[in-house]
């Protein structure tokens, strides 16, 4: 389950591009919040949302308190970063409803130590799964340790947690198991 992340958010004036400016200038990052009737131009604290931001990720839910506004339940979509500056220089923040279900992307992390031949050739490297904003788990642990020469995981091997679905077909490949030519090359001077 996930923590209670809360982070402050200004609204923001789209008129003038001199809004912005000033705003990045005083230590906010330019956001917009894509709610479930419309979209609001807001602006965060950097600091603030950096820190929260490495603890909740774009799977955990943060609560947006709006100056002048409600509080939304929300999760990062996704960010910007300046290419000179390595800063955070724009949010999308997408607010969701806690009793229905969303598809995001989840990435997949290896687990397990592999006996035997061959290369580990990893096929995917994140899946889309669609859960309740509460349940959605920051990666997919996928175990290779009894894989062999020739074998693979399918997403269908995976096990979900509670809640979490598949989206998409269950016969792909996620990792597999190919035979290198080092592994030829034993193979040959074994038969000789």
């Amino acid at each position: 389950m996930s923590e209670n992340y809360t982070i402050k958010a200004l609204q923001r004036d789209t008129k003038f591009k001199s809004v912005g400016r000033k705003l990045r200038n005083e230590g906010y990052a330019l956001a917009t919040l894509y709610g479930r009737e419309n979209q609001y131009s807001i602006a965060v604290e950097l600091k603030e949302f950096v820190k929260v931001f490495s603890l909740a990720g774009q799977h955990d839910i943060i609560t947006l308190d709006i100056e002048n506004d409600k509080a939304r339940e929300v999760l990062v979509k996704d960010y910007q970063i300046d290419g000179i500056k390595r800063s955070i220089r724009h949010i999308d923040f997408y607010e969701i409803d806690r009793n229905k279900k969303i598809k995001t992307y989840v990435p997949i992390h290896i687990e397990g130590v592999r006996l035997g031949g061959g290369t580990l050739e990893q096929v995917e490297y994140g899946l889309p799964i669609r859960a309740l904003p509460g349940s959605i788990p920051r990666e997919l642990i996928v175990d290779v340790s009894e894989l062999k020469v020739g074998d693979s995981l399918h997403i269908s091997d995976i096990k979900f947690p509670e809640g979490v679905d598949p989206v998409g077909d269950g016969s792909k490949a996620v990792v597999t198991v190919v035979t290198t030519q080092d592994d030829e090359a034993a193979n040959k001077g074994a038969e000789a």
